[in-house]
């Protein structure tokens, strides 16, 4: 298996340039629609796609909407964006779609524009600080009795059976205490919270079991395996064990060595925190 480069994006994001982002996707389709479809999404709503990455979503919550919908789609990366008016042009969605590019720390719109507010993978790649700010600005823009949704990962049950746990623990306990995307990998459990805090009421988390077993199919394999290259490239950067390091490299030079142990097991979780803003 050829290892896939590590990229950021124009803007420093790590794991969000459109390939990657499309690969993700595509790997955890089922999961993902069901997620959005749990949210409660009405036909002739107005909704913004907070950091809506290479536009994934749009197409299932175009059909949510309906014909009387309106999506707002905001990126702060601006080939992301460029990608989504692609889209937007070649495919014939059921509603319309504007996209822009800003950042969710200064929402470009009005106070009480949305009817919901859904940002998926997003807050990871925020601090402390700028998640209560981000919370801020998507409260202030959706109207009363609206809702907001964050969808998030959670690296707590984190796994590549057989391999031992405790690598991938190790690597990340060593990172987040520096690296903000790896401490936000532990938030999604922790959204409810964040939610409440910023002014949001009767909020309804649900977790999502993402768990694929040998055989993969080529997607997985492809999806699962730039997630390995990614945690060896990690590994180098970051103070862990040289016997450690070792293993890491190994497995970054083949991957798919592991993938293909007849009891591998590749095994995470998001979580989907959904609230809603008081009335007047």
């Amino acid at each position: 298996m050829k290892a896939r480069p590590q990229k950021t994006t124009s803007t420093g994001q790590m794991l969000a340039d459109i390939d990657r982002l499309q690969l993700h996707y595509r790997a955890k389709e089922a999961e993902y629609e069901a997620t959005l479809r749990s949210v409660g999404l009405q036909k002739g709503w107005s909704v913004l796609d907070a950091g809506c990455g290479a536009g994934n979503f749009l197409p299932l919550m175009a059909e949510l909407v309906g014909q009387n919908g309106h999506i707002s789609a905001l990126d702060l990366t601006p080939e992301n964006i460029e990608y989504v008016k692609s889209l937007v042009t070649e495919l014939e969605f059921p509603c319309p779609i504007e996209s822009r590019t800003g950042s969710v720390l200064s929402l470009p719109y009005e106070d009480n524009t949305f009817d919901a507010v859904w940002s998926a993978n997003v807050v990871q790649y925020l601090t402390e600080e700028e998640m209560r700010q981000c919370l801020s600005e998507a409260y202030r823009v959706i109207r009363p009795e609206g809702l907001i949704a964050v969808k998030e990962v959670d690296v707590s049950i984190f796994q590549f059976h057989p391999l031992d746990p405790v690598l991938v623990w190790h690597l990340l306990e060593a990172g987040r205490s520096h690296i903000t995307q790896i401490e936000g990998f532990f938030r999604g459990t922790r959204l409810p919270t964040w939610l409440r805090e910023a002014g949001f009421i009767n909020i309804k988390p649900e977790t999502t079991i993402y768990e694929r077993w040998h055989p993969l199919i080529p997607t997985e394999t492809e999806y699962i395996g730039s997630n390995l290259n990614f945690l060896a490239s990690l590994a180098e950067k970051l103070d862990v064990a040289e016997r450690e390091k070792e293993i890491w490299r190994e497995i970054g030079k083949a991957p798919e060595q592991l993938m293909e142990h007849p009891d591998f097991c590749y095994r995470t979780m998001h979580v989907l925190a959904v609230g809603q803003k008081p009335a007047v």
